[in-house]
């Protein structure tokens, strides 16, 4: 599900409106941008080619009057403006990217759910179970990637975006069909791992239920046709 389009910069201005209202989660926007990328960008965008207003006349009430040959450059400035912001929103959107930046961000999306730099701070720990905070390892650097969890929830996206492949291409298309066998049992051996580790505590616990799914997705044989 796509997030809401970013109201326009100038249009929230004038209406005192919070132009990230509505985003209080993390929102990934295509070519790398974040929602506070895209605004400020817009919003120096909107400074830098505002025409200059030589010698504006003060009223008595302090107010700034325009004249006519003012006030139609700043309405054309402002409707430049707004089919730009416009058009920039629509790059930036996701719905027209290709399927790797998709991918790309559903990836994004998995490290910011599961992984440890996360997690570590969400979830309770195991009775037993040692303290990240008092570890003697290295310290992480940078966003955890490579957990066992990470990587299940990043087969999973693989492996329902090839299932729907599949479901469009039928059972002529032999190679995926093989590549969504191998991603399967490589995501089984990686939640029976991840169970073995964490004793079925809360980390495994939270994986299972987050993508949907149950002891026999690990127990079982997987089986295709």
């Amino acid at each position: 599900m796509q997030p809401p389009p970013l109201p326009p910069v100038d249009w929230a201005r004038v209406n005192k409106v919070d132009p990230l209202a509505g985003h209080t989660k993390k929102t990934h926007l295509n070519h790398y941008l974040t929602p506070e990328d895209l605004t400020e960008a817009l919003e120096r965008s909107y400074r830098l080619t505002k025409p200059y207003i030589d010698d504006p006349t003060e009223s008595g009430s302090g107010k700034f009057v325009y004249r006519e040959e003012d006030k139609a450059l700043l309405s054309a400035h402002e409707e430049a403006h707004n089919r730009a912001v416009t058009a920039i929103q629509r790059i930036a959107s996701l719905s027209i990217g290709s399927r790797s930046d998709k991918m790309r961000v559903q990836k994004a999306r998995c490290i910011d759910l599961f992984g440890r730099h996360v997690t570590d701070n969400l979830l309770s720990r195991d009775p037993g179970a040692p303290d990240p905070t008092k570890s003697k390892k290295t310290p992480r650097a940078g966003p955890d990637t490579g957990s066992s969890e990470v990587q299940i929830a990043i087969l999973t996206v693989k492996i329902r975006n090839l299932a729907r492949h599949l479901e469009l291409k039928g059972p002529t298309d032999k190679h995926n069909k093989r590549n969504l066998r191998l991603l399967v049992h490589k995501r089984q051996k990686l939640l029976k791992y991840l169970k073995r580790k964490e004793k079925g505590g809360i980390r495994w616990r939270n994986v299972m239920e987050a993508i949907g799914l149950d002891d026999e997705a690990v127990q079982r044989e997987v089986m295709m046709k």
